[in-house]
């Protein structure tokens, strides 16, 4: 026999009174403001600690205007695991800010999205 079944919980044990409970009801609602702010700072200081992490691991790169480049290849599903990881070289046309680049062929064809 399991102990739930043979034993009396204690919540049968102890009932509460209605008035006890919307009294312990009042409480929790008063403390709910300050829990939520109290987890909202946790967050914020979780998420700076991990911005923190990354950006000492990433190395900053910056590319003149007329710089070869090789540009990351969108994988096609069906070209499998041996496909290229990258297509190039690229001729660095402009800058647009935010570590983005408008890019170009060696024959001053512009590319779409770059």
């Amino acid at each position: 026999i399991p102990v739930e079944v043979g034993e009396l919980s204690w919540r049968t044990t102890q009932p509460l009174s209605q008035e006890a409970n919307d009294e312990a009801l009042r409480e929790e609602l008063d403390l709910v403001d300050e829990l939520r702010t109290a987890a909202s700072l946790r967050e914020a200081s979780l998420k700076q600690n991990v911005a923190a992490r990354h950006d000492v691991k990433v190395i900053k790169r910056e590319f003149d205007v007329g710089s070869l480049v090789l540009r990351r290849n969108a994988k096609d599903s069906n070209h499998g695991k041996l496909a290229t990881n990258w297509e190039g070289p690229y001729r660095v046309r402009g800058k647009t800010g935010n570590g983005a680049y408008h890019l170009e062929t060696l024959t001053g064809q512009e590319l779409p999205r770059t």
